[in-house]
């Protein structure tokens, strides 16, 4: 049980999806969103727009190779010293526009032991359920240990 998804339904009525879980990327890219870029005009800087967002791709793609390649060192060191990131975060379209705006920004705390780690995903998981959004300064229940072996 590695990832949850819990579902909390805010105010206003709308049900908003949260991923909580350990971390399994050394991190996760994310592609630039622009708001220059989003549409050419199909005028003579149409090539460079379309030039930028090619490297920016390209870029992209670099970023999650070496995402990829971190993990292949990263996961280990994490199983061996125990060492684990738990985050949450919302799972709707307005993450990538207000992750560095301080809106819905992800939550991050590392933990000792991949028990924890469960423990904390699933206290998490409840609070998201009971409020909308985990506690920060909550420490986690006692880990339950059939959780551990999954």
């Amino acid at each position: 049980m590695a990832v949850m998804v819990a579902l909390w339904r805010d105010e206003s009525g709308h049900l908003r999806a949260w991923r909580v879980g350990r971390r399994r990327l050394a991190w996760r890219p994310r592609f630039p969103q622009r708001a220059a870029l989003q549409g050419a005009d199909g005028g003579p800087f149409e090539i460079i727009v379309f030039a930028i967002v090619l490297v920016l791709g390209l870029v992209h793609l670099l970023n999650w190779l070496a995402a990829l390649l971190a993990t292949s060192v990263v996961w280990p060191y994490r199983a061996v010293f125990g060492r684990w990131p738990v985050v949450a975060y919302p799972l709707d379209s307005s993450l990538v526009s207000t992750d560095d705006e301080g809106g819905d920004r992800p939550h991050r705390r590392r933990v000792a032991g991949r028990a924890a780690a469960v423990a904390l995903t699933q206290q998490w998981v409840r609070n998201i359920e009971r409020q909308g959004h985990p506690e920060e300064g909550e420490q986690p229940a006692a880990p339950d240990r059939s959780a551990s072996l999954s």
